[in-house]
């Protein structure tokens, strides 16, 4: 059995770098509260997001 297949170039993948990753994941930073801090079933407006 002979199967058509388009076969593409093969591309290598590229890394694009948007900024230290400690810069990055500090953007939700300033809050003392964790996940811990709110009990089970908290409503989502109770939640503090920054």
């Amino acid at each position: 059995m002979e199967q058509n297949v388009e076969k593409h170039d093969y591309e290598t993948p590229s890394l694009t770098v948007h900024g230290s990753i400690e810069t990055i994941t500090q953007g939700g930073g300033g809050s003392t509260a964790i996940d811990a801090s709110f009990p089970a079933h908290t409503p989502i407006g109770d939640l503090t997001f920054s």
